[in-house]
């Protein structure tokens, strides 16, 4: 897999130039989020970033949905809508920070031999950021052991986000949770709802 990566930088008032580059700029994530290998859930996960943890942003897509950002030593993309600035206006995520607040640099990447999953719906957000249970060690024995399809949905997988009712969802027995494949990744969630409660590594 390879990306042809080009900038189009924009002004910022946060924004510092030396030698033509924009150097990044710092924000948050929100919530525990995944770092990518590529701008879209069909790419590897490198890492997961904390809840609160700093990032440093490069630039983003146009339209602000995924951000090319550093966490520490490690280089990725995440999902725009997971992470917030601290402006003049107060802190926002960057898809509803103002142009004129912050320029932000955008980035074209064209990916060669990328594959491209079939989606089957969005993630809905929901507001505030769910406490990750901790899942007893019957219901993991049980999650890893199966092996069902992954599917694929928009949107970055966190806790707290609602699955597309075209999800296919599993009972685990003897519990009060669901489990399902999404994104490649196992996931569970509350067994009267599709609300993500907890991430399988």
């Amino acid at each position: 897999m390879r990306f042809s990566v080009s900038l189009a930088v924009a002004t910022a008032l946060v924004a510092i130039v030396a030698n033509g580059q924009v150097l990044a700029f710092e924000a948050v994530a929100t919530n525990n989020l995944h770092l990518r290998t590529g701008p879209g859930e069909q790419f590897p996960v490198e890492a997961t970033i904390g809840h609160n943890d700093r990032v440093e942003v490069h630039g983003c897509l146009e339209g602000i949905t995924w951000c090319d950002l550093n966490w520490g030593n490690l280089r990725g993309w995440a999902a725009a809508d997971y992470i917030a600035y601290a402006g003049v206006s107060g802190v926002k995520v960057l898809p509803l920070v103002s142009k004129d607040e912050l320029g932000i640099p955008i980035v074209n990447v064209e990916t060669v031999d990328a594959v491209v999953p079939e989606f089957v719906g969005t993630v809905e957000k929901v507001d505030g950021v769910m406490t990750i249970v901790t899942p007893p060690q019957a219901v993991s024995a049980f999650v890893t052991e199966q092996s069902v399809e992954t599917v694929y949905v928009q949107g970055e997988i966190v806790t707290g986000v609602v699955l597309p009712q075209t999800v296919p969802l599993y009972a685990v027995p003897e519990s009060k949770y669901n489990f399902a494949r999404v994104n490649g990744r196992n996931v569970l969630t509350e067994s009267n709802s599709n609300k993500v409660v907890y991430i399988f590594p």
